[in-house]
């Protein structure tokens, strides 16, 4: 054997350990591009523009990345280990999101689920998941993972037009009421103002029947504001001297164990609105407060000029209105009452809504005053706190402060004579027998002579044949046939100047709202159902008869 020739059993083994070697650094490169993988998706998930989050197989917190902590404020140390629908799934979504992960970890995928999350500071946000099981290198299934997207804008736009379809809705049905349930409960209102005490008629039942009139009353009044759908006669107002005006007149309604301040720069405040209904707004919040207080408190009025920038003064968390870019008046009532829960927060302005007991509240109270910020043209927004108080701030519409107040503007045409009563001839026109009953029964009680016409047509027919020798005309506006109050009026005002003309409404918003403001004040339009007392006002302005004792109490 040459010196150079290697054994064969020495030979097989140096090419053993040569594969040996080589299969050794395969693995090796093998095993270090592995780990280089898992690093880049480690790196990958951990900054990915959407949120990341992983439980195992118990449901503990072990994906968590950058994306997640940022819009939920918790960061990975902080979530990592807790259970993540006990700690980060809201109330209403604990079961449906607790069985979308127990399907999941039996291999069950998910796609497009959405649910919401709690912050660090409470408030909640919306994401679409997409979850997937995690498997062992023997496929046993060891947790789940989902890649997310935020979105709490897409859902809270969404939430606004479900919430605009539901105004709409509402709004629908309540406007196709309010002019028959207005019509009827004047009746009842009328009615009962003309029984007297007495003659079998207890006052106590009297009074219960009246009660429950006006309540209705103001049932529709709310059910309206809430689907902005009321009649507003906004003015400039001067807020000051409304707001220590009602200090006054509400004080006393509070009780006693309630302290109400109220303070105003020294500087006038003026905002457009409907003065009434400002003030209905103003209860509505104060009696919330004050129920939220039980025992007692203190409700603080505070005004000052604010500038809305686009998006300054967003409702929080219940967007239901925008401010527009402008200056703006803010009305803050704020309390040290209870507060309200975070998760119900979003639920105090929806109609019928309520956390008082059954019987204490309507539930129209936050989103009739919603609704009238909203037709004034401003916004409105909450701020609570469990144990703390609530604090409610109206945006409202500044303008420049009135040399005079609106109330003393003349508003209707009025006659230069005084004579008696009985020589007054006033034309009652309206469709309904009961209401044009009611009125001319209290007009006659009164002293005047009344005529009555069921229409339009009927009404210049009736004109026409005295001659024109008619003083008043008090007609309601929405009437069949194609005269209406509106064309009643501008027909007998253009034949007949001399005529004084009043018009009333159940409801009407349509027609009403869209006469120019000329119109509106040449012929002055009594919203149903008007007290008596009202109807003898308006009818004495047209007059120009003034007498300090009425025939009857209405």
């Amino acid at each position: 054997m040459n010196s150079w020739q290697i054994p064969q059993s020495q030979a097989l083994k140096t090419h053993q350990d040569e594969n040996a070697l080589g299969l050794s650094g395969e693995l090796a490169l093998a095993r270090a591009e592995q780990e280089q993988i898992a690093a880049d998706l480690t790196r990958l998930i951990d900054t990915a523009n959407a949120p990341i989050i992983g439980i195992d197989a118990f449901g503990a917190v072990n994906e968590w990345n950058q994306t997640a902590a940022r819009i939920t404020g918790f960061s990975k140390n902080e979530a990592l280990g807790k259970n993540l629908v006990e700690t980060f799934i809201t109330e209403d979504f604990k079961a449906s999101v607790g069985e979308v992960l127990k399907k999941a970890l039996e291999g069950e995928e998910t796609s497009n689920y959405e649910f919401p999350l709690f912050t660090k500071e409470g408030e909640r946000i919306h994401l679409l998941l997409n979850a997937t099981t995690r498997r062992d290198e023997d496929r046993a299934i060891r947790g789940v993972i989902g890649i997310g997207q935020d979105i709490t804008q897409r859902y809270e736009k969404e939430e606004q037009l479900r919430q605009r379809a539901r105004l709409e809705a509402i709004g629908s049905l309540t406007g196709g009421i309010a002019h028959d349930f207005n019509n009827l409960l004047t009746v009842v209102i009328g009615n009962l103002a003309m029984l007297m005490p007495g003659d079998g008629v207890d006052k106590e039942i009297l009074e219960d029947a009246r009660k429950a009139a006006h309540n209705g009353s103001e049932l529709v009044k709310n059910l309206l504001a809430f689907s902005r759908r009321q009649s507003l006669e906004p003015v400039a107002s001067k807020l000051d001297g409304l707001l220590n005006d009602f200090r006054r007149s509400l004080g006393r309604a509070l009780g006693e164990s309630i302290t109400l301040e109220v303070s105003v720069p020294d500087e006038p405040l003026a905002a457009f609105i409907d003065r009434s209904q400002f003030e209905a707004a103003l209860i509505n919040l104060c009696i919330n407060a004050r129920d939220a207080m039980p025992g007692k408190g203190t409700i603080r009025l505070n005004a000052f000029p604010s500038h809305a920038n686009e998006g300054d003064h967003p409702l929080k968390p219940d967007s239901r209105v925008d401010a527009n870019a402008g200056d703006f008046i803010c009305v803050q009532v704020c309390d040290d009452g209870s507060g309200i829960e975070a998760e119900l927060l979003s639920k105090v302005v929806e109609p019928y809504f309520t956390t008082k007991a059954v019987g204490e509240g309507s539930g129209l109270g936050l989103s009739s005053v919603v609704g009238f910020v909203d037709q004034s043209g401003g916004s409105m927004r909450i701020f609570s706190e469990r144990g703390v108080g609530t604090t409610v701030e109206l945006f409202l519409p500044g303008c420049v402060s009135p040399e005079t107040e609106a109330s003393d503007s003349e508003t209707s045409r009025t006659i230069d004579f005084s004579p008696g009563r009985d020589q007054i001839n006033i034309l009652v026109v309206d469709d309904e027998p009961d209401v044009r009953r009611l009125a001319a029964r209290w007009l006659e009680r009164s002293g005047y002579n009344v005529l009555q016409a069921s229409s339009g047509e009927e009404a210049l027919n009736t004109i026409e044949e005295r001659g024109g020798r008619v003083d008043v005309l008090f007609s309601d506006i929405v009437m069949p046939g194609d005269i209406d109050g509106w064309a009643l009026a501008e027909q007998v005002s253009a034949l007949y100047p001399q005529i004084g003309i009043q018009l009333a409404t159940g409801y009407d918003q349509v027609r009403t709202e869209g006469r120019s403001s000329d119109d509106r004040q040449r012929f002055p339009v009594l919203f149903k159902p008007y007290n008596l007392s009202d109807l003898s006002e308006a009818v004495e302005g047209m007059v120009g008869f003034k007498e300090e004792d009425q025939p009857l109490e209405a």
